[in-house]
């Protein structure tokens, strides 16, 4: 068993080049699209799941400040993003060892927030993009990658959408 503890350091670069005034980052939540089964021999109405439709992902960048990088998160078209995070984890046998991890997304900008101007304060602005790929790795294994262009839904190395694509 390991118990994870909290992220130590962060780094987010845009097309290879590091956002400054990083804050922090929301990853996306995954919620699958789902329809309706109704009808004879059922008790009423199932909301099921509809293997590989996957709801809109938006990952969000707090940042302090406007800056240079940061406004070039704002700009139309495609960006590959890359998150690289280290975070404590206390492994089995006790020890308090370093974990990496990263994140690579591919987005579009949708929502530019600059934040506030006010004396003796952050600004606290925000970026928040579509994301149309999300690949994960821990510990150098991919643990998930969700392509949507593609028709990919991989966790821990298993693709769900393989029988479908097959089928076409």
């Amino acid at each position: 068993m390991i118990i994870s503890g909290a992220v130590i350091a962060q780094k987010l670069l845009a097309d290879g080049v590091e956002i400054d005034d990083n804050v922090s980052c929301e990853l996306p939540s995954i919620e699958s699209e789902t329809g309706e089964i109704k009808g004879a021999g059922i008790l009423g109405p199932i909301s099921l799941p509809v293997t590989g439709q996957i709801g809109s992902l938006t990952f969000k960048v707090n940042v302090r400040a406007i800056n240079k990088n940061v406004a070039s998160l704002a700009k139309p078209g495609k960006q590959n993003l890359e998150l690289r995070f280290v975070r404590d984890v206390i492994a089995a046998n006790g020890n308090m060892v370093p974990v990496g991890a990263k994140i690579f997304l591919t987005a579009v900008s949708k929502k530019h927030d600059s934040g506030k101007v006010e004396n003796n304060s952050t600004m606290d602005g925000s970026v928040e993009f579509e994301v149309i790929r999300y690949r994960q790795v821990i510990d150098g294994v991919e643990t998930l990658l969700i392509d949507k262009q593609n028709s990919i839904y991989k966790i821990n190395g298993v693709d769900y959408m393989q029988q479908v694509t097959a089928l076409l």
